[in-house]
């Protein structure tokens, strides 16, 4: 199973990659203009994309209006969360 990669800070999804890519990129990438700066972003490893959370899950990331959460393949899906072991 495929696990992801968020960067977020301030409600703002600023990345979503497959674990193994290249995290630092994006964020420099995203963060390129004045927003950026002085930011503090969270990042968090090994996050399942769904459209079903569980019970069980925690949840790290919902979409919302304003963000679409995608795969690598440009699939849409609602929440990223962290399923236990």
């Amino acid at each position: 199973m495929q696990t992801y990669t968020l960067a977020i800070a301030d409600g703002v999804l600023f990345a979503c990659l497959p674990d193994e890519a290249d995290i630092s990129a994006a964020i420099t990438d995203a963060t390129a203009t004045n927003y950026g700066f002085g930011l503090s972003l969270d990042i968090v490893r090994g996050a399942t994309l769904t459209d079903a959370a569980g019970p069980e899950d925690e949840v790290v990331w919902q979409e919302s209006p304003d963000s679409e959460l995608l795969d690598a393949q440009g699939r849409r899906y609602r929440y990223a969360v962290r399923r236990p072991c």
